[in-house]
């Protein structure tokens, strides 16, 4: 039996774009002033979440580093077919600023990127960094229900590549934040640890049907930090991905995220973690494995106040 190897190499594509994804998802996002009201114990510091409503012009700076290494290994007939080691990394620094805002939600942005290389088996020299076309450029992103409508600053739409870019770099841009709302429903303490349901898991990640299921997310509440002036409740996260038949993922991420309180918006997240496909058939065995890690950055002006 032939194995498609394009098909193993897409599942690891597709495992990084979801995972640099993430990094963007409970940044961009935005709903209405909407504070969480708890009284607090007086041995356990209570921690107040917030939110609130979008600003013309409100800026973003976020700077995101994404690395996965991943070993390959097909066996058939008791004899190796196919064996191989694959790096994709990504660079990149965006500029989110809004200007225009809906029901205290951004509406349209101007999302610019100082700063976009990428290292995949894609590039003309795998092992080497190229800039992604949207480098140096900057365009107009319009929320238009479920979609996105990108756009360069006169109006014309950008090439597919680009397009497919920005829509992946900002997909949540005015969208419901699913871990503030989460996070705005909770009674937390300095010390709690606590799960995310699975279905606002499902969200957070944005893995849908492709790779899997978030078996778990996992929360502990560690400390308060300042953080660019502001207070960020620092959290200590697990999250444990498991794929089925279709796709035989196995994937395990641990590190801690900062999540600013008067807003809900992710200031930092440093996650690394192994990850392994195991599949196997009559005429075949397929085993993948390999690491991953993200960290992300993001400073914001124009709050809170």
């Amino acid at each position: 039996m032939f194995v498609n190897t394009k098909s193993i190499a897409t599942v690891k594509l597709l495992l990084f774009t979801t995972l640099a994804n993430y990094c963007a998802a409970t940044s961009t996002a935005e709903a209405q002033v909407q504070p969480a009201t708890y009284q607090a114990p007086a041995s356990k510091p209570l921690v107040h979440f917030s939110q609130q409503a979008a600003r013309v012009g409100d800026r973003a700076k976020q700077d995101v580093s994404i690395n996965l290494d991943m070993r390959t290994t097909v066996i058939q007939s008791g004899q190796v077919a196919h064996q191989d080691e694959t790096a994709v990394r990504r660079q990149q620094q965006r500029i989110i600023e809004v200007v225009e805002v809906a029901e205290g939600r951004v509406r349209r942005a101007q999302v610019s990127f100082p700063h976009a290389r990428s290292q995949s088996p894609e590039n003309q020299d795998p092992s080497q960094f190229e800039n992604q076309p949207v480098q140096g450029k900057s365009y107009l992103v319009e929320r238009q229900g479920e979609r996105l409508l990108v756009t360069d600053l006169q109006g014309a739409i950008p090439p597919q590549k680009e397009y497919e870019i920005v829509v992946a770099s900002v997909s949540t841009l005015g969208l419901p934040n699913p871990l503030a709302q989460f996070l705005l429903q909770q009674e937390i303490h300095v010390g709690d640890r606590f799960e995310v349901p699975q279905h606002l898991a499902e969200q957070i990640m944005g893995f849908g049907d492709q790779l899997g299921q978030v078996q778990r997310f996992a929360l502990e509440l560690e400390s308060l930090q300042q953080i660019d002036g502001q207070t960020c409740a620092l959290f200590a996260a697990t999250i444990e991905i498991r794929g089925d038949r279709g796709s035989p993922l196995e994937v395990d991420i641990q590190g801690q995220v900062a999540i600013q309180t008067a807003t809900c918006r992710t200031i930092e997240a440093r996650l690394t973690g192994p990850l392994q496909m195991r599949a196997s058939e009559p005429s075949y065995q397929l085993s993948a494995s390999g690491g991953l890690q993200v960290a992300i950055r993001s400073h914001y002006e124009g709050r809170p106040q």
